[in-house]
């Protein structure tokens, strides 16, 4: 089940609602899932040293199994023996 992404406006529907507390925020926030990402970088002296991109998938636990659910399902084989299976 693929959910449309928000619209402009109903994003800020939800964030303009004035009985919306930080609770339900972060509920709505881990049940549409966030994506999180950024760069780091360390250096000394003006040069850079090391470099990072970090990114990170915040969303709650059951909306990733029922996705890793549906992604079995979708790699499984149309009436065949299950893949890495033994042969008999």
């Amino acid at each position: 089940m693929s959910r449309r992404p928000l619209t402009r406006d109903e994003a800020r529907a939800i964030f303009a609602t004035t009985d919306s507390s930080l609770l339900e925020v972060i509920d709505n926030l881990l049940t549409k899932g966030v994506v999180l990402s950024g760069d780091v970088v360390l250096g000394i002296g003006g040069v850079d040293l090391i470099y990072a991109r970090l990114s990170v998938l915040l969303c709650a636990v059951d909306r990733l199994l029922e996705v890793q659910g549906e992604m079995r399902e979708d790699s499984r084989p149309r009436g065949g023996r299950p893949q890495g299976g033994p042969r008999q």
